[in-house]
């Protein structure tokens, strides 16, 4: 049977039997032999037709950095259960070495092999394996109000973005929330909620939740006290578990209007499960601090962006609720439910229910980077040109790679479509304010815009050098085969461009964290 091998996977994990061992982590090698038929892929040269060993690299090392355990046994037999969850995958043999382990005579190392294929893996490794290779949606909340809280959101969220399989799908606006119940003088927080799809299960998405809280600062002590980052996962595909270590969904969720809120804005349909369920909305309007809470922007995700305080006070004059309630067509009642005029909860609900107008256009951005690390800023820039006011992501193409000439390094691109209210200058300006604030390697341009042709030295639509760029057509055919640029088919203009030798799809599943 043929192979594919990985050898000497290192992560740093808390797994061991004596005490300090489940305090002080420490590094596991893993080798992994995968088992399976290439022989599909070696005609095809199709990654569909293979396994993607990045992804089983990361699923390795999202295990060792995850849920504790004794014995590298129980270690070796999670990840053999993970490898098994990829279909084209017969059979694996994992070893597991723990070269620090706590011996008191001189050794080089210890290690545990464990060989299983799918005819003879028990039931539970069976289920963990389903389990790996499911992706689950989730709702994670977030809050601080030490520091420069919003940039740690920020930063938050491109570090959830970044966890081994695991994609953010949705950002929220940034509410300021009162340091309800905390002793005066505290200061206020700044609150959100992102959606994320990932294929780590819940156990493992809250140990890279706490991974990422505790990088920037985070210290566990109680309940009730500032804090520099707070990651709470609320619901996880619906799942009910009394798990004192992760209770789903979160137990006291329901009662929360600094996650509901961001909640509702994000997810207007949303459904809370377990105990107190019922919708996200008629849950928001039965809180007790439903007016502690205040939408203050809903651009923050891109560096710079303005960060107003908005009180309820304030109502008639703030511009966060001109623009979510300009057009009183676009405003629909959710649920019926009739919250009380002018609170942060009737705002929210205002916000959730506009929908994009006559004005909302598609547009096409190309991205690209010389970057060894240009998938996850590609990554990134999704999810902050998404969370723009506006913006709704729609299509993104497979992930390419570029072979430049003349000495220039190689580089990534990829093509993603969005429907947009701003007009084409503010798409440029924010996409320049996007690149700028991920990476100097990084390009985000405008492509094209519906029904807009624009000629100026800083706002050219469509891209007038796009017709001759494999880099932006590949991709862009991918993602669309009946685009046209201008009345070319963008097929068309792939077949005459002259780098279409120079460039090669490497994924069409990055969006997830899968890559080669």
């Amino acid at each position: 049977m043929d192979q594919i091998r990985l050898t000497g996977i290192r992560a740093t994990g808390k797994h061991g039997v004596l005490d300090f061992e489940h305090e002080r982590a420490q590094t596991f090698v893993v080798d992994a032999t995968l088992f399976l038929d290439l022989a599909a892929a070696g005609r095809s040269d199709d990654l569909n037709d293979t396994v993607d060993y990045g992804a089983v690299a990361k699923g390795i090392v999202a295990i060792i950095e995850g849920e504790h355990v004794d014995l590298i046994e129980k270690l070796a037999n999670r990840i053999v259960g993970m490898i098994l969850g990829f279909p084209a995958v017969c059979r694996t043999q994992v070893t597991v070495h723990k070269p620090n382990a706590p011996i008191t005579v001189p050794f080089d190392d210890v290690s545990v092999t464990v060989e299983r294929s799918r005819e003879t893996v028990d039931s539970p490794s069976r289920e963990r394996s389903s389990e790996h290779g499911q992706v689950h949606h989730a709702i994670i909340a977030m809050g601080g109000n030490q520091g420069d809280v919003t940039a740690t959101l920020r930063d938050a969220v491109r570090c959830i973005d970044g966890l081994p399989s695991t994609q953010v799908t949705g950002v929220s606006p940034l509410y300021r929330t009162d340091a309800w119940g905390m002793p005066e003088g505290t200061a206020e927080f700044r609150n959100a909620v992102v959606s994320v799809d990932t294929r780590l299960s819940a156990a493992e998405l809250l140990a890279g939740l706490q991974r990422i809280e505790a990088s920037h600062g985070r210290v566990r002590t109680d309940h009730w006290t500032s804090r520099t980052l707070d990651l709470d996962i609320i619901d996880f595909d619906g799942q009910e578990s009394a798990d004192p270590d992760l209770t789903l969904p979160h137990p006291r969720a329901w009662q929360r209007a600094f996650v509901l809120g961001p909640w509702l804005a994000l997810e207007p349909d949303a459904e809370l499960g377990g105990a107190h369920a019922g919708s996200v909305a008629q849950l928001l309007h039965e809180t007790s601090d439903r007016d502690h809470i205040d939408e203050i922007a809903d651009d923050w995700m891109v560096a710079g962006a303005q960060d107003p305080i908005v009180r309820d006070s304030d109502i008639g004059t703030s511009a966060d609720d001109v623009d979510a309630i300009d057009d009183a067509d676009s405003v629909e009642s959710i649920d019926s439910i009739e919250f009380p005029e002018g609170t942060a909860a009737s705002k929210a609900a205002a916000a959730a229910a506009a929908k994009p107008g006559p004005a909302s256009r598609r547009a096409v951005i190309s991205l690209d980077s010389v970057s060894t690390d240009a998938e996850h800023q590609f990554r990134q820039a999704i999810v902050a040109i998404d969370a723009l006011p506006g913006n709704q992501v729609e299509g993104i193409s497979p992930l390419y790679h570029v072979s430049q000439v003349d000495d220039y390094p190689d580089k990534m691109a990829a093509v993603m479509q969005i429907s947009t209210r701003m007009d084409a200058r503010e798409l440029i300006g924010a996409l320049e304010s996007v690149s700028s604030s991920i990476s100097d390697d990084l390009d985000l341009d405008l492509v094209d815009m519906e029904g807009v042709v624009r000629n100026e030295p800083d706002c050219m639509v469509p891209w007038p050098s796009a017709r001759e760029h494999a880099a932006v057509l590949a991709p862009w055919f991918d993602m669309d085969p009946d685009a046209k640029l201008g009345r070319d088919p963008v097929a068309f203009l792939l077949a005459m461009a002259p780098d279409a030798a120079q460039v090669g799809m490497l994924t069409d599943n990055w969006i997830i964290g899968d890559t080669l």
